[in-house]
């Protein structure tokens, strides 16, 4: 059988969706020549199938037009140019935005805003997603209808997009006069670092001023930061390995499908910049951060009630009207978004995080944590394993 030969055009060329390319590849027996940061492109190439980042970039949108009129299947992994009827394996950017305005309506936030650098498809859709209110309607009237729209590439000269002094003067006066607190989503992880540094050049603090979020999943990035940044983690091995599948079957001669192939992100790891719920009251602040600061510890609503010096029905009421749960329910909340997080550590067998997280035996923490996210602990740290 003849080895296949794929061109893997690919800006930028993020690890891990070029792992999930090289993993079918190898798998497959292909013949891979990729090319990242492209400046032009590859002139007398002669293959048998591309996977693609279509970006704005014309000269590469020009080559692919030239590929699909030779015959030369053609997958794309993004979603930056729908007038191009192409088979794609793209991941779920509106379920992404949609993903992060959940995060932060759960946290009790009533202001939202949109940052990105730029501003192409995949961007409208993330912001789409973001614009959609999860909550129940009898909640809706308390909320911003919109996210304010921060777009940096709309505002400035082309010759500053790149001026990192600029930048933070622009973003620190949009932050300045937006109502406080304020949940951000940007674009990406650079762009949520980006905005992390003009908050602390402006002086506000995040979480408690401006809760960030990014997307992408990029540890380098996030947890290298004076505020480690959450992400919402988008699949990108998978996105890369089913776009290779998808790609050999077109090789093969078989229609594309008639839809985008859309992989849904794996969830929000959360981090400092984010982790805050934001509560008027006192007392429910001061309940919050007790539950916050005693998760390796048993305890419940008459402890809580005792540190906050009020009565069991008096906290209970309160918390119920500025966050929408139970005591109880906010408890387990904290102790599976921690859980969660210590997961990522290889080195912490699930009886110590179960022990960490204020579970009483591994047993009950497993069930608990299948009951809530549909996987057991020891399945979702093999799901969210970098590549």
């Amino acid at each position: 059988m003849k080895r296949r030969h794929v061109l893997i055009l690919v800006t930028p060329a993020y690890q891990p969706r070029l792992a999930g390319i090289a993993r079918y590849a190898r798998q497959h027996g292909w013949q891979l020549t990729i090319l990242d940061r492209i400046a032009r492109y590859p002139r007398g190439w002669n293959g048998d199938g591309v996977l693609a980042t279509l970006r704005e970039l014309p000269e590469i949108v020009a080559f692919v037009k030239s590929l699909r009129r030779r015959h030369i299947p053609v997958v794309d992994l993004t979603f930056n140019h729908p007038e191009l009827h192409l088979p794609r394996v793209s991941g779920d950017h509106f379920l992404m935005g949609k993903l992060a305005r959940r995060h932060f309506e759960e946290r009790n936030f009533r202001h939202f805003a949109w940052f990105s650098t730029n501003w192409l498809n995949i961007h409208r859709l993330r912001y789409n997603g973001f614009s959609q209110s999860t909550t129940p309607n009898a909640k809706l009237s308390t909320l911003s209808p919109q996210p304010f729209k921060w777009i940096f590439s709309e505002e400035v000269p082309p010759e500053r997009i790149d001026d990192f002094a600029w930048f933070d003067r622009w973003l620190v006066k949009k932050l300045a006069s937006a109502p406080k607190p304020l949940a951000l989503l940007a674009y990406d992880d650079a762009d949520a670092a980006r905005a992390l540094g003009a908050c602390l050049a402006a002086g506000l603090s995040v979480p408690e001023d401006v809760a960030i979020l990014g997307i992408g999943g990029d540890r380098l990035i996030c947890e290298n930061q004076p505020v480690p940044i959450s992400s919402v983690e988008h699949d990108q091995g998978r996105t890369g390995y089913e776009g290779a599948e998808l790609l050999d079957r077109l090789m093969d001669g078989m229609k594309p499908p008639t839809k985008p192939i859309l992989i849904p992100p794996r969830g929000i790891t959360v981090r400092a910049s984010s982790d805050v719920i934001v509560a008027a009251s006192p007392i429910v602040r001061k309940a919050l951060e007790y539950i916050h600061s005693n998760l390796e510890k048993q305890f419940g609503l008459a402890q809580i009630a005792a540190d906050t010096d009020v009565s069991r029905a008096t906290l209970t009421r309160l918390f119920k009207q500025e966050t929408g749960r139970s005591i109880g329910a906010e408890i387990l909340r904290q102790r599976l978004e921690l859980a969660k997080r210590l997961l990522s550590n290889n080195n912490l067998s699930i009886a110590d995080i179960a022990y960490r997280t204020g579970f009483c035996n591994p047993a009950y923490f497993t069930n608990t944590f299948r009951n809530s996210t549909g996987l057991t602990p020891k399945a979702w740290r093999g799901g969210h394993k970098s590549l």
